[in-house]
């Protein structure tokens, strides 16, 4: 269920165009050619990070001769144009191409080994590589390194006159070459086998992912853009000295690294700018900046493990949760246009999970009907119904936590399945209610079943829809659902304005006049409901779920719409069920993914005789 969108579908595409623009248009119109100097240095340290945390990050792999493979590139380059005659061009791919050579062969001993034992391996390989370097003199210059390396030209213009700007944007090129490829291969089936060796390595295994090949691609995915970034480095300074295995170069790619924020593809890339401005800063203090750097990778590690990324996410968060809230003040503004649309006036009830908007139309004498809405809805979605059951029914329905009228909750405590149900029979017991009808819809759904499930409440009837019943996730979850639906937006927490219509179009698939408010009402809610709600699932005891329905104590109907684009009405028809009415689930047509929205005459027809045969006969 994690939502992974081409980037050209979320919010993200935008900041990264303008960060894009801003660096083309830098050197045009600032002549600082030392800070110049400064950003192309970064452009190269980027690379090396990014490329570092593909192993190190997504990988899991501690491989500590990520170094020697930056040197690869730095020493294949000066030796392939200064001893050998080739073109400078021509050397930079090939630094890429021995650095992945040297990354399999990296890769060979360190197949079946983890943790501290990677780490040796790996560091121990990477100073028998200096030693070689050192004494092989003849051809790497040994201690001294090798100067006055060829520059680029093209067609006699040397890219480091004019401010190194030839340089500049050559740089610039190979970061974002390797970004895209970053970004590619972690996407890729290679990508996801990676952080699933990571994540659940024995389960990973266990389903086909082969340990020994995957950590072999890795490390040479992760030394293709090394070893070009180790070429470039050595055309635009022109040496290539055994200094590139220093500790110093080590703190300063691994303080990128951890501070940006490991296992994630931009994090790096933003800590570069940061720590390499803020590096030169600290140039005069000596030996002082290594301990300044070193200190600042100890304080991440330990106490801020995200890093600037995770900062950023954070940040974020609060300014979304922030604009939620104020969002949520304006939907309680217009409580009297909310209240003519029901027919039905709210309070609030306070709960261990929040304040909860609640309305009651009070008849107490009458069987009491619960409508619990679905992900990023309200309450007055079903204004039909209660126009519908006011004079049958006592009906009963509350806005969940972090939607329409109610305030925003712990998302860690309060967003999911568990708690959802624990407010539904908090609010009916403030009301002592102690038997009930229950609707739910989409989300709504798997919170009647669940209280069902919890057995504190007696439910007379249970009536689900846009809900696929499971018993796993994720399995059934993908079986239950079409993949190629908009379903997949269901747990993303912050939309792009083309997402937001989308999602809110598939769920409501509505053009009545009350579209305007209910869009209202799903930008209301806080996104991170629909985030934690995902991260939940497996904290579901789905099983117990499936056995509301296997053993049928309680009467259940199903009443889909035969469009709903989300479901896998295959899927849902061949569940067992052991009291379903009707003996099959009812699709209605048009309905969408909200037939009671879309089609209302037609499911209040359907709801009714359930809920008529149920009550009755008990």
């Amino acid at each position: 269920m994690r939502y992974d969108p081409p980037l050209h579908k979320t919010a993200g595409l935008r900041p990264l165009l303008t960060a894009l623009a801003l660096l083309v248009l830098y050197p045009l119109f600032v002549e600082g050619t030392y800070f110049r100097h400064i950003v192309i240095l970064t452009f190269i340290f980027a690379i090396v990070a990014t490329s570092w945390d593909l192993s190190l990050g997504f990988g899991g792999l501690f491989n500590f001769a990520h170094l020697a493979l930056f040197a690869v590139g730095i020493y294949t380059y000066a030796i392939f144009t200064k001893q050998f005659g080739l073109s400078p061009w021509l050397a930079i791919p090939l630094g890429g191409l021995v650095a992945v050579l040297f990354a399999l062969i990296i890769s060979l001993p360190i197949l079946r080994l983890d943790g501290i034992y990677v780490i040796l391996v790996t560091i121990a390989l990477s100073q028998l590589l200096y030693l070689v370097i050192i004494s092989w003199s003849d051809i790497t210059g040994g201690s001294s390194g090798m100067v006055t390396l060829p520059v680029l030209t093209i067609d006699g213009y040397r890219l480091n006159r004019d401010g190194r700007i030839g340089y500049y944007f050559i740089g610039l090129s190979l970061l974002c070459a390797n970004l895209a490829f970053l970004y590619w291969f972690t996407r890729s089936r290679w990508g996801r086998a990676i952080v699933a060796l990571r994540d659940n390595k024995y389960y990973a295994i266990a389903r086909g992912v082969s340990e020994s090949k995957t950590r072999a691609i890795t490390l040479m995915a992760s030394a293709l853009f090394t070893g070009v970034a180790g070429a470039f480095y050595a055309s635009y300074l022109r040496v290539a000295s055994p200094d590139a295995f220093s500790l110093s170069f080590l703190t300063l790619l691994l303080s990128i690294l951890l501070v940006g924020g490991s296992g994630t593809l931009w994090g790096p890339v933003i800590a570069a700018f940061v720590i390499s401005i803020a590096s030169e800063w600290l140039a005069n203090l000596g030996a002082w900046r290594e301990i300044i750097i070193a200190t600042s990778i100890i304080l991440v590690v330990v106490f801020y493990p995200g890093g600037l990324w995770a900062a950023i996410q954070e940040i974020r968060e609060a300014l979304f949760s922030k604009l939620s809230l104020i969002k949520a003040k304006q939907w309680r503004s217009i409580a009297n246009q909310r209240t003519s649309m029901t027919g039905l006036t709210e309070q609030f009830i306070d709960t261990e999970h929040g304040s909860i908007s609640v309305i009651d139309n009070q008849k107490y004498e009458l069987p009491a009907l619960l409508f619990i809405h679905g992900n990023s809805a309200c309450k007055e979605i079903f204004f039909h119904q209660y126009l519908e059951y006011d004079d049958k029914y006592r009906v009963i329905a509350f806005d969940l936590p972090g939607h329409g009228a109610s305030s925003n909750a712990d998302p860690e405590k309060s967003y999911h399945i568990s708690a959802y149900a624990a407010v539904a029979e908090q609010i009916l017991t403030s009301l002592n209610v102690h038997n009930v009808a229950v609707f739910g819809w989409s989300l709504g759904g798997y919170i009647a079943i669940e209280l069902a499930a919890r057995g504190n409440v007696q439910l007379s009837a249970l009536a689900i829809s846009g809900t696929a019943p499971i018993k796993m996730v994720p399995d059934d979850m993908a079986r239950g659902y079409n993949a190629q639906s908009e379903h997949h937006l269901a747990g993303k927490a912050y939309f792009s304005s083309g997402e937001e219509k989308r999602f809110f179009g598939a769920i409501t698939g509505s053009n009545n006049a009350h579209r305007g408010l209910f869009w209202k009402s799903f930008t209301r809610t806080d996104g991170r409901a629909r985030q934690y709600l995902i991260s939940k699932l497996a904290t579901i005891n789905w099983p117990r779920q499936m056995r509301v329905i296997t053993e049928g104590k309680v009467p259940m109907s199903v009443l889909n719409g035969r469009d709903d684009p989300f479901l896998n009405h295959s899927y849902i028809a061949a569940l067992n069920y052991a009291n379903l009415w009707a003996g099959s689930p009812k699709d209605i047509s048009e309905g969408g993914h909200a037939p009671f929205l879309n089609q209302p005459d037609k499911f209040n027809q359907q709801l009714s005789k359930f809920l008529s045969d149920s009550i009755k006969h008990q």
